[in-house]
């Protein structure tokens, strides 16, 4: 009862604060990208005990943190190429309607977000270190680009509700003024922006092994007879407007993804500024906490903690193309590499420094993340998890899962402790 009561505040919060961000922006910004706004400089403060100890490992956390920026922009770069991939096969499906291109636009949706959602880790690096109204902006990017959960219902139609959603509302514009301005507009959840639209709009959401057929793609060239009684045109039929809501939707995508890059583009040289005059401690405690906030809002807040409740709407990400597992793996993917992969000139890693504050991380951290990966996969890989309430069973799978998280970040947080004691 008490993890509930948690969980529920939790969340809670994180949805009040969302809707308060995204108003705040709304009401602060015209629609263009807000103006870049200068990273304040933090002052020369007295070396730490750490720094005095281990002045190479120190200088190896500014070059690290350095050789991060660049690799920010890579994948950014990378995971635009793939959206526009994206794009391109969504236009293929249009023009030729089939079923082999309705399934390549869905392989194509696949590896593009998994590509996005390659870089979660970046994006909590880097709004800790832009101004507030820039990350401000980058969070509104982002309810843009990958907003979850949805209600498919405001989209298209759902089971037994054939004419529910904006596909099938004559009265709104499928245009992409039309469609920002209707995203959101009422409650977070009513999306018509971003990867999840897409991914409705491809899969649907029938039971079982149904799926969306091709055929509800299907250019209407001709009114029947009883439609021109009606008095419709061929821009109101449902299968045409669906045509156009993708296309639309898949064009903002790649609108909003160009916004974000443009803003990382224009804060990067900034940035950069700012770790070569931050100490090599407090780099360290930013790489740090940058992993402990994408562990505890992504995994934790937004995904476990319902699930323990059983609220399977709104903690699988991505529960039409049942492909939550992969936009996890690709998330802790981020995290493993920025340990691993970033090295300096003579072969320092992350990882390396941070087994040099702690000894419990070199020993623990691993074996927890190893296992929390496997257990995330094997939990979500479950392709009844959104429709079945939790059994026994389930909850232990739940919780295991929690607990090797909840490991991970605690080994991480006692970096911190260890580093400024």
């Amino acid at each position: 009862m008490l993890m509930q009561i948690y969980s529920n505040f939790s969340l809670c919060l994180q949805k009040v604060g969302i809707a308060i961000l995204v108003t705040a922006f709304l009401v602060a910004c015209s629609d263009e990208v807000a103006e870049p706004q200068n990273i304040e400089v933090v002052e020369q403060t007295t070396p730490s005990a750490f720094e005095l100890l281990n002045p190479e490992l120190s200088a190896s956390a500014k070059e690290i943190a350095l050789d991060y920026v660049k690799q920010i922009g890579a994948d950014l770069n990378q995971a635009g190429l793939e959206i526009e991939k994206l794009q391109s096969s969504i236009t293929a499906l249009i023009d030729q309607t089939n079923n082999e291109n309705l399934l390549r636009a869905k392989e194509t949706w696949l590896d593009t977000h998994s590509a996005y959602e390659l870089t979660t880790l970046h994006r909590y690096f880097a709004t800790q270190l832009l101004g507030e109204q820039n990350s401000l902006t980058l969070m509104q990017l982002q309810y843009q680009i990958n907003p979850w959960p949805i209600i498919p219902g405001y989209i298209d139609y759902v089971e037994g509700y054939p004419d529910s959603g904006i596909v099938h509302d004559i009265n709104v514009n499928l245009n992409i003024d039309s469609l920002r301005e209707q995203h959101g507009s009422f409650d977070v959840s009513e999306v018509t922006l971003g990867f999840h639209a897409i991914e409705f709009l491809l899969w649907g959401n029938e039971t079982g092994s149904s799926t969306r057929p091709a055929t509800d793609f299907y250019s209407v060239e001709e009114l029947s007879q009883e439609e021109i009684e009606i008095g419709y045109s061929l821009e109101q039929l449902s299968s045409n407007r669906r045509r156009a809501f993708l296309t639309v939707v898949a064009e903002t995508l790649v609108e909003d993804f160009r916004a974000l890059q443009s803003l990382w583009l224009t804060e990067a040289p900034r940035i950069r500024e700012h770790i070569e005059s931050t100490s090599g401690t407090k780099l360290i405690v930013v790489l740090a906490d940058s992993m402990s906030a994408m562990l505890t809002e992504e995994l934790l807040l937004r995904s476990l903690y319902p699930m323990l409740n059983g609220d399977f709407v709104e903690s699988i990400q991505s529960p039409y193309s049942r492909s939550t597992q992969n936009a996890v793996s690709s998330q802790l993917s981020g995290l493993e590499r920025l340990l691993l992969d970033r090295q300096t000139a003579n072969g320092t890693s992350l990882d390396l420094i941070f087994s040099a504050i702690s000894d419990e991380f070199s020993e623990f951290f691993y074996q927890n993340f190893d296992a929390s990966k496997s257990c995330l996969v094997l939990l979500y890989s479950n392709r009844e998890i959104e429709l079945t309430g939790p059994t026994n069973e389930r909850e232990t799978e739940i919780v295991e899962c929690i607990n090797l998280i909840t490991n991970m970040i605690d080994y991480n947080d006692r970096l911190k402790f260890d580093l400024t004691n």
